[in-house]
């Protein structure tokens, strides 16, 4: 079936993501869509309460790997994803789970949709329980707004982390649609109703619009990061740092070899 929440996700939300990996879904779901491929939903992966939840004695194991979003949207990644809402069930089950004491967060993921990372992050920051947050892969975006608020957070020498930025992106074909002789007559009701529409050219009061959106994003990012461990400023805009240079500037708490160095 077609599915347009997709495309809006990718191409008209704010979102938390490196560009290079926006850029490879955008290249998957052009190629796709130029062979008539279609955008299936595809089968629903089963809720985090059919899973057995990792354990490694009193440490519970909840990963976050993979393309962010909430309510799961199958993404055109060709690569794994991580739905927001098995997140949070896995933080209620092991809050409520006496033989747990610790829970560790294995983040590999470059980021995804903003919607829901918020409200998750300040879920992981209010846990009782003792919390660590690993990567030896990317802790990028979005992941870093969820992994910066665990207590304590370690990452692997070549791991990459950081992108403390949000961003969305707009289509303007006007020069094509003149070029091609198409001309779309829109009736609306609502000034800002067509905000971001492809076939007109964004207006200055709209774009300051937007702007204010992520704006207001990346200040609550950059808070959320600074939570437990301040990191300066200049560092919150957008770079991407490995392990050590991440644990230079404070961004990390110390650097691991591998997960089993945070196990019991």
């Amino acid at each position: 079936m077609p599915y347009p929440h997709l495309i809006a996700k990718i191409y008209y939300s704010p979102i938390c993501i490196t560009v290079q990996k926006f850029m490879a879904i955008h290249a998957v779901m052009e190629s796709r869509l130029s062979g008539g491929a279609r955008l299936d939903a595809g089968d629903p992966p089963p809720r985090v309460e059919d899973w057995n939840i990792a354990r490694d004695g009193s440490t519970a194991i909840i990963p976050i790997r993979g393309l962010i979003d909430q309510h799961h949207v199958k993404t055109m990644s060709e690569g794994p994803t991580c739905d927001l809402d098995d997140v949070k069930a896995a933080i209620d089950i092991s809050e409520q789970d006496p033989s747990i004491d610790r829970v560790l967060f294995n983040i590999d993921t470059p980021g995804g949709s903003a919607t829901g990372v918020p409200e998750t992050g300040r879920k992981i920051f209010g846990m009782r329980k003792q919390t660590v947050a690993f990567t030896d892969g990317e802790a990028n975006s979005a992941g870093m707004w969820l992994a910066s608020q665990a207590k304590r957070f370690y990452a692997t020498p070549s791991s990459t982390l950081g992108s403390v930025g949000v961003w969305s992106a707009y289509t303007d074909l006007t020069a094509k649609m003149k070029k091609d002789g198409v001309k779309i007559n829109s009736v609306h009701a609502g000034r800002y109703k067509l905000m971001g529409s492809w076939w007109k050219p964004m207006a200055d009061e709209e774009r300051a619009m937007l702007q204010a959106q992520v704006d207001k994003l990346h200040a609550e990012f950059k808070t959320a990061v600074n939570n437990i461990r301040p990191v300066e400023a200049k560092f919150l805009e957008g770079q991407v740092f490995d392990g050590e240079e991440a644990t230079q500037i404070g961004m990390v708490d110390g650097l691991v070899e591998d997960i089993s160095e945070l196990l019991n």
